[in-house]
């Protein structure tokens, strides 16, 4: 084949340069507004035939030319401008199809979608990263979805000692990455969602501290598991006797529109008579994992982990990150654990094997040579961070992130994510199953610099969304919760009583 530098008689090629120098062209004459109303009169199928093309197009591009044209930077400039142009399309489709009431197929597929590698080096433009859109057929099924409306929530006026005596007492349970049953109780009382009517109200909030009471127990006192399991229990049963007896509105729904706040990967067993006094109720969880029975997909709500670091969570500190990427792929935690391979399935010890002769890549145990700010600055140069399950699927570390512009590798076969309804995380994050974590370097390593960057720009997108910010704003984990309990209301509005007349 020619390896030609310019515009040669390659029909690949040619096509290639025709079509960018056409984009050109038209951008010159007559401005982007121009394009965008060309854009807008294309009938939807044509789009698709022209994203299918494009699509091809990169295929063929890359498999004929990159070899003889990988130094040339006029090369490089030219496969970036059509990965913009196909990421423009698929954009206008995805607009269409939101306004027709329509989901994109990796949202439709949603939950499966969880359980496959995305973006293995092989078939890379084949996997998730290219979502394909059927507008038309979705149109034909679904109306378009109606506006979220802010929901009411009550919040039960519980005596302090079920929650605000323990977190004056120890900053821990505010600050700790389980502080979300502090942060969340606050954010309710300051909330414009909040009501003070019981009976206009569409949820009610319990606010018990039982990660913190547990913690005081167990770690402060030292009661001993068994002990401070039976007294957070007793707490539990203490503080639902007062809602029952003094409000009727729980033995209205037998709890279905309570909500409970559980930031820990126990979830509600740490309340061991769970099942039997809360069991239908909605529960404020981190722990997304589908294979445990006191996490259900359709009633609970998975929530981000709490980094309470301003370092990470605030938009200025964000803003100052450096956009120099030096390090492949980043790692700091618990590696070997007492426990054996019990703890991780064994994973965790196995990546560090396969990456241990890797130069670019920090893959090491937690230590104290490595405080929070050298943790963040390692994490912030890196293009990739290495997020494979602990004990359960979901870790801090993910969240940590998507705000530092690193793009997470999930490795965790289980896991469902928070805000699942309205963010696809196939555009930023990479999920490799567990059975094929030799394939990581290969995968890292394959993907270019402009699929990265792509990522990083989607995570630009989203990060505030897991994110506490104080007081909360716009955007934010409470107002994406918000808009969760709305979904709830709309579903069970005319039903979420038990009986009636």
């Amino acid at each position: 084949m020619e390896n030609s530098k310019g515009c040669g008689s390659s029909t690949v090629w040619l096509s290639i340069c025709l079509l960018l120098i056409a984009s050109a062209a038209i951008v010159a004459t007559y401005g982007y507004a121009t394009v965008q109303v060309l854009k807008d009169s294309i009938p939807h199928s044509s789009l698709e035939a022209t994203l299918s093309s494009l699509r091809s197009q990169l295929v063929r591009f890359d498999s004929h030319l990159a070899e003889s044209e990988a130094g040339n930077p006029s090369y490089a400039e030219r496969r970036k401008e059509l990965l913009l142009e196909i990421q423009e399309l698929r954009l206008e489709l995805e607009a269409r199809a939101e306004l027709l009431g329509s989901n994109s197929s990796c949202r439709r597929s949603g939950r499966a979608q969880n359980t496959q590698g995305l973006g293995s080096p092989s078939s890379f433009e084949q996997s998730n990263e290219w979502c394909e859109i059927d507008a038309h057929e979705s149109a034909l099924r679904k109306p378009h979805p109606p506006e979220l409306h802010l929901p009411k929530v009550f919040v039960y006026n519980l005596p302090s000692t079920f929650n605000r005596d323990m977190a004056r007492k120890f900053s821990r349970c505010s600050t700790d990455q389980y502080g979300t049953e502090v942060w969340f109780h606050e954010a309710f009382l300051q909330s414009s969602a909040r009501t003070t009517d019981p009976e206009e109200a569409d949820f009610f909030f319990v606010p018990i501290y039982g990660e913190c009471f547990l913690w005081f127990w167990e770690m402060h006192k030292k009661e001993g598991r068994q002990k401070s399991f039976d007294y957070t229990n007793q707490l539990f049963k203490v503080a639902l006797n007062i809602v029952r007896k003094e409000h009727p509105y729980w033995n209205r729904t037998e709890g279905r529109d309570h909500i409970f706040s559980f930031p820990g990967a126990r979830g509600p067993t740490i309340f061991s008579d769970w099942r039997t006094h809360i069991g239908k109720s909605i529960f404020l969880t981190p722990e997304g994992d589908r294979t445990i029975d006191y996490f259900n997909t359709w009633k609970d709500i998975v929530i981000p982990g709490m980094e309470s670091d301003p370092v990470f969570y605030l938009p200025s500190s964000r803003a100052a990150i450096s956009k120099e990427k030096d390090l492949l792929a980043y790692f700091r935690g618990t590696i070997d654990h007492w426990e054996g391979n019990a703890y991780s399935k064994g994973i965790r010890p196995r990546i560090r094997d396969l990456l241990q002769n890797e130069t670019d890549i920090i893959f090491k145990q937690a230590s104290s040579d490595c405080d929070r700010e050298c943790y963040h600055r390692e994490m912030s140069r890196a293009n990739f961070c290495l997020c494979p399950l602990g004990w359960t699927p979901w870790t801090l570390r993910f969240y940590q992130a998507v705000m530092t512009r690193c793009i997470p590798v999930v490795v965790a076969d289980d896991i469902e994510f928070p805000w699942e309804n309205e963010i696809d995380y196939s555009r930023f994050a990479i999920k490799v199953p567990e059975a094929k974590i030799d394939t990581l370097v290969e995968l890292m390593r394959g993907m270019p610099e402009e699929e990265r960057e792509l990522r990083r720009l989607e995570m630009d997108k989203v990060w505030l969304k897991y994110t506490y910010q104080r007081p909360p704003r716009e955007g934010d984990a409470f107002h994406m919760l918000l808009r969760e309990l709305a979904r709830k209301t709309r579903r069970f509005k005319h039903s979420s009583q038990y009986t009636w007349t």
